[in-house]
């Protein structure tokens, strides 16, 4: 679904992603690890355009994505639930998912998507006309990720949901996420919690100095202890 080869990109002088290659594969939960500063967040924003890239190749589904304006990737099903969440703090959740519904109405119902969004996160249903702004961190973070949803997207991309959240938020958060999974959207999921993400991911990507460093498919407790110990700093 996403195929990314010898991917550069940085900011004025600096250049932080050095050759990238990643593949997501439809149907898949790809995990990408990593310390903070090695890239993850530039690359999120490489694929969606918020940085214009320097070399190399995105393909989604075989279009480039690289030629293609960020206003447009929502039509394409691609959405991109930045790390920071950026809600609109001064409205309601409500009125955050039906935003987020402009772009797409020509093909989604609507009433439907919002519906999906708020039985994966019921808290949110009882916060329907609550200002953004004054949810708990956990309840933001939901409504991002189910702001997100009401596109109906074929690939999500994650930026460190868990980050700032309670452990118990973070399970929630995370089940939520195997459930988006499981009802046919493919992830890419940028995380630092190697140990929620391992629960989570079918393969694991990670990063080091703006390249994959080590990639597997085998996320058990054995591989998990090597990639903290030699790549997050553990």
């Amino acid at each position: 679904m996403l195929e990314i080869e010898d991917l550069k990109s940085g900011y004025g002088e600096i250049m932080v992603l050095q050759g990238l290659n990643l593949v997501v594969n439809q149907g898949e939960i790809v995990g990408l690890l990593g310390a903070n500063g090695v890239g993850k967040t530039t690359l999120l924003n490489t694929i969606s355009g918020l940085i214009k890239s320097r070399g190399g190749t995105v393909s989604y589904l075989g279009q480039n994505l690289l030629r293609i304006a960020p206003t447009k990737l929502l039509s394409l099903g691609i959405a991109h639930v930045r790390q920071g969440r950026h809600i609109f703090a001064k409205m309601t959740v409500l009125e955050n998912l039906q935003v987020a519904l402009d772009s797409v109405r020509h093909r989604v119902n609507p009433q439907e998507r919002i519906e999906y969004g708020l039985q994966l996160f019921p808290k949110l249903k009882e916060r329907l006309h609550q200002q953004g702004g004054t949810l708990s961190g956990g309840e933001q973070q939901m409504l991002a990720i189910a702001r997100a949803l009401v596109t109906q997207p074929k690939l999500l991309m994650l930026d460190e949901p868990s980050m700032g959240l309670a452990p118990i938020v973070v399970q929630g958060v995370f089940t939520a996420i195997r459930q988006i999974a499981q009802d046919g959207t493919t992830i890419l999921l940028v995380e630092q919690n190697a140990v929620a993400a391992s629960d989570l991911v079918d393969r694991l990507y990670v990063m080091d100095m703006g390249k994959i460093v080590y990639e597997t498919a085998q996320v058990n407790e054995q591989e998990l202890e090597k990639i903290k110990d030699v790549y997050l700093g553990a």
